[in-house]
This record gives C-alpha cells, structure tokens and sequence, in this order.
C-alpha cells in the first residue's frame, strides 16, 4: 500500500511512521510510505492512483487539510483519507470529502491500527472463486463473477454467463457451493441469480441486466425481493 502523510509537524510525522511501520511487521503487509509537510507539496505529487491511503492534519500554516482534501479529490476520489486532528470541530467538513476516519492527536497505537485493520479489509483483494464443472469431456472452471444465473432444464444445468454452458447433472448438487457465496440468491425452484446482475424485481419475476426475465418463487417472493434490495444498498 502506498501511504502519504501529510502534516507540517514532523514529531507526528514521525510518530505515525513509527506505528505504520510496526503494524506493517505485525501484518507482514508491504507499505510504502512518502511524507509531506504541506498541502501544496502533496498536491504536487497527487495523481490519481499514486497513493492508496492518505492521513492528513486538518490544522497546517498554509493550505489546511480541508482545502488539501477538496483539491485531492478533484484528483483522485478513491483514496481513503484519514484526518489527524487536535480538536473535533471540524467533524462535519470531514464528512464533505469523505473521509473515511478521524484520528485524534496525540496518536493512540491501538486507534491507528484498528483504522488500518478495517482500511485493509477494504482494500485487500478478494480471491477470486469458481465454479468447477464438466461438460461432455470438458473441465471448466467458472468465476462465480462471470455468472449471471443458473437454471435447471430437466436433467442439465445451463450456466448463463458471457459463453453460455450446459452440463448434465443435479441442479442442488452444482449449485451447493453458490448458496454460501453471499452474491447469489435462489429465487425459485431450479433458478439461482447473481444479484449483482439484478437489474430490477417486481411482484412476478426477476430482470437480469442481459435483459433475460425469472420468475420468483410466489410464496418467497417478498423475502427474495427484501434480500436482493439489501444487497443493492449494501453494493451500491
């Protein structure tokens, strides 16, 4: 991960170094860290892409860290920003350019790298997962992000992804491993959907965003279309 510190006193610069570095050890997660003393000295070297993470002090002689963080996101909107600060007044301003925590100074340890820890959960890569099926003499392995919906058709399975697959054999037994993949949702007898490829549900069915329409199981239907809601929100 690449890291900037943004702030003009350099005993906190090197506070929060010091704890980055250890939580970095204890984590064994490579990071990468480039110090500023100013806004405008950050903003020189922002591009977007450049830093993954950005803790920034909100009080500084020159350009302060609100003025900073607007320009920063001119550049860059997916850096996570965290401010470091000696008073909470300025809490509201933070929410304006999304910050995602607020550190108060002097540093506490156990603060900073429980913001780390939930930074890392967001920007950790997630490992890839498939779906091992055989068709005639083929073994395919399909990522579970490809599928947009499986259904049954009497004896066979027919995965519908960018190159639609059929393979012989039973629906629960091919889609056991999808159920416990929090994505998908069974949402009628022999029809499991990838909700991230929802388009839309009403009363009756279920609109993938191929444009094919599944019916919903009639007695679920209400709960499906509550889950699949919640997960757009979530996913939004």
């Amino acid at each position: 991960m690449n890291i900037a510190i943004v702030d003009d006193d350099p005993t906190i610069r090197i506070s929060l170094r010091h704890f980055l570095h250890k939580w970095h050890t204890d984590n064994h997660i490579d990071l990468k860290m480039t110090e500023f003393d100013g806004g405008d000295e950050f903003l020189s070297s922002c591009k977007e892409g450049a830093f993954d993470i950005v803790f920034m002090d909100i009080f500084m002689d020159k350009k302060n860290g609100i003025d900073t963080s607007i320009d920063m996101r001119k550049i860059d909107k997916n850096i996570v920003l965290v401010f470091l600060t000696s008073s909470t007044d300025h809490m509201p301003d933070a929410f304006s350019v999304h910050a995602f925590g607020y550190l108060i100074k002097p540093l506490l340890p156990d603060k900073l790298y429980q913001v780390m820890n939930d930074i890392w959960a967001i920007l950790s890569p997630v490992e890839e997962q498939y779906l091992n099926v055989t068709t005639g003499k083929l073994e395919l392995s399909i990522r579970y992000s490809d599928i947009l919906y499986i259904n049954s058709d009497s004896n066979y399975c027919i995965i519908h992804c960018p190159e639609p697959t059929k393979c012989r054999g039973p629906f629960s037994v091919l889609c056991e491993p999808l159920l416990e993949n929090p994505d998908f949702c069974l949402i009628n007898r022999g029809i499991i959907v990838n909700m991230a490829h929802v388009e839309c549900t009403d009363t009756t069915c279920c609109t993938i965003d191929n444009g094919d329409q599944l019916p919903l199981n009639t007695k679920k239907a209400t709960t499906i279309k509550q889950t699949i809601a919640t997960y757009k929100f979530e996913h939004r």
